[in-house]
């Protein structure tokens, strides 16, 4: 039966409006999920790619002297997806793993390589770590350049 009197509704109607708006819903989640997918995928081939110009590396060691002037012990200087890594950041999530460096790619690979041959001698640590777990996976990985008198062993 049809909805002709607007005070007097079917039951069955409001089932399909409830029906309609959870669908919609889903629809939207799905949506949403599938372009977080994209944007991730698009950023991973974008940082795999990018060459840093040596006027951006001393831009992120200024700025990392200015957390230090502030009080800090350490600075990110890069937060990327943890698709950018070969492992999908495993090696990384599972310390101790001294072979998570080999598992960089792109500009994070490019970070690991100026670290290691300006700043490692000079008394600094680079260190990785998983910043967040969407669903449960590893989401977005941080490389941290860390300076403070408390370094742990398990830092690279």
């Amino acid at each position: 039966m049809a909805d002709d009197n607007p005070s007097q509704p079917e039951a069955d109607s409001f089932r399909r409006f409830e029906k309609a708006f959870k669908a919609a819903a889903t629809q939207l989640k799905e949506d949403a999920k599938r372009a977080t997918v994209a944007l991730r995928q698009g950023q991973v081939e974008t940082l795999s790619q990018y060459k840093m110009s040596d006027a951006e590396w001393e831009g992120l060691v200024g700025a990392a002297r200015k957390a230090a002037q502030h009080g800090e012990k350490q600075y990110l200087l890069l937060r990327f997806p943890s698709g950018l890594c070969t492992d999908d950041s495993r090696a990384i999530n599972n310390p101790p793993n001294d072979t998570w460096p080999e598992t960089l790619r792109g500009e994070a690979a490019e970070i690991y390589q100026r670290w290691h041959e300006t700043l490692k001698p000079r008394g600094f640590e680079l260190s990785a770590s998983v910043l967040d777990f969407p669903g449960g996976q590893p989401g977005d990985v941080g490389l941290f350049l860390r300076w403070g008198e408390d370094l742990t062993p398990d830092s690279k």
